[in-house]
Parts: structure tokens; C-alpha cells; sequence
């Protein structure tokens, strides 16, 4: 099942070091899991400003690739320098959760 992550970033004004730290942390999944199943279990979104960014994730090198992330984006903005939430699932939205 795939999860979707929504990320906030108040103080970024450059949407280039987001893409960059969503490469890494891609890069990194894919020289464990693979190239094919990184590719098919992470998928990425970032807003042209660099204030949201999405990550929709799945199995070990979609995990992989969230947590690295988390953790460059902890070291670029601090613990409290972002914002993340989960978006409910298909399943949950149906459900009313």
C-alpha cells in the first residue's frame, strides 16, 4: 500500500535545494533497493517556490527514500523548520477516516 506524505517548508525560497535533497534521498534507496523498485514505489512533487513538496511511497525503497529525506531536510531546516503530515489513504478517505 502506498502512503502519502505532505510536506511544508515556510522559510524555503529556493525549490531547486528541495529537488535536490528528494534526488539524494532517491539516489540513496535506489544504490540499496535498485533503480526499477525505487522508481516504482516513490513518486515526488515539489511546488515551484519550494514552500510544499509531496512524496507518495511504498515498500522498502519508497521507506528508504522517505527517511533519508526526513533526515536532509532535518539538517537544512531544523527539527522545526518544517512541517510533515500524512494524507489519508483511498481506503481511509472511503471510510471517512
Amino acid at each position: 500500500m502506498t502512503e502519502k506524505i505532505k510536506f511544508q517548508f515556510p522559510g524555503a525560497d529556493d525549490a531547486s535545494a528541495i529537488e535536490d535533497d528528494l534526488a539524494l534521498a532517491i539516489f540513496t534507496a535506489q544504490c540499496v533497493h535498485g533503480r526499477p523498485q525505487t522508481r516504482l514505489q516513490v513518486r515526488y512533487l515539489v511546488t515551484d517556490d519550494g514552500q510544499r513538496a509531496a512524496m507518495e511511497v511504498g515498500g522498502p525503497a519508497g521507506e528508504m527514500a522517505l527517511r533519508v529525506f526526513l533526515g536532509l531536510c532535518g539538517a537544512r531546516f531544523g527539527e522545526e523548520g518544517f512541517h510533515v503530515t500524512r494524507a489519508p489513504s483511498l481506503i481511509e478517505e472511503a471510510n471517512g477516516e
